[in-house]
């Protein structure tokens, strides 16, 4: 897979600590390993710090290790992998496959990425204007974000696979019905996407205890945080050690011939 330069659309090369086109436009690498290619100062700047700490933490203790196995089982080692907003990189590390980039909009998220793996290239970058050439990746992956579906068509080689991973109905139901009055099964529709044919759907689910010391961080890494009212959030404190269930779907797209 190459880079695109985000001026003039050439092919980036590595040279020394920055890449570079045949126009000369240069981008350095940032101490900790990423490199940025963002151009436009947008409001949107990923997830926050504290999110991605939180996420951090909660997925290090190995609740969802179950569900990044159910996905290395679609990849190949010789497969070329794009993860698109792969924050910390808890994921993107573990991918079996040897030539990754992970993209996000974080840099909070990209510094430790960076940081830790050194076996991926981690872009900072909207998934919606990916700096990567067409039909260059085998696989493409987006667990718990939103789909970039024209660039997800544009840079997948004829016969890739894009794998969407998503919550399934009962994901986290016994969280919210400790939190909330009128606790609420996911939605869980099938997804659509023009240009791709949805080859299978695999659901897996596991119930496991949550330690007290984790439901904050798990609460933290959720939409919730930004819509639960200040009186539910207090509910939180009293929640001991808590069975819930982790439930997700895993979407198989192909890109026809």
């Amino acid at each position: 897979m190459y880079i695109l330069c985000p001026v003039c659309k050439n092919k980036l090369y590595l040279n020394e600590r920055s890449y570079k086109c045949i126009n000369r436009h240069s981008f350095d690498i940032a101490k900790e390993g990423y490199l940025n290619l963002n151009l436009k100062n947008s409001k949107n700047t990923g997830d926050n710090p504290d999110m991605i700490k939180a996420r951090k933490r909660f997925l290090e203790k190995g609740y969802y290790s179950f569900m990044k196995d159910e996905v290395n089982k679609l990849l190949n080692e010789n497969d070329s992998l794009v993860d698109l907003a792969c924050g910390e990189g808890y994921y993107t590390k573990d991918f079996i496959c040897k030539d990754k980039i992970g993209i996000d909009l974080s840099k909070s998220g990209l510094k430790i990425a960076s940081k830790a793996d050194k076996s991926t290239l981690y872009l900072l970058n909207s998934i919606f204007h990916d700096p990567i050439e067409d039909k260059s990746a085998d696989k493409i992956i987006t667990i718990f974000a939103p789909i970039a579906d024209k660039e997800i068509v544009r840079i997948l080689k004829d016969d890739g696979r894009f794998i969407l991973v998503r919550p399934d109905r009962k994901h986290l139901f016994e969280l919210k019905a400790a939190i909330y009055e009128n606790p609420y099964l996911n939605e869980a529709n099938g997804i659509v996407i023009d240009g791709l044919v949805l080859e299978k759907q695999i659901p897996i689910e596991k119930k496991m205890v949550v330690k007290k010391k984790d439901i904050q961080d798990l609460f933290m890494m959720t939409p919730y945080v930004n819509t639960t009212s200040p009186a539910d959030k207090e509910k939180l404190k009293d929640i001991d050690d808590l069975k819930i269930s982790f439930a997700f779907l895993i979407d198989v797209f192909k890109k026809p011939n």
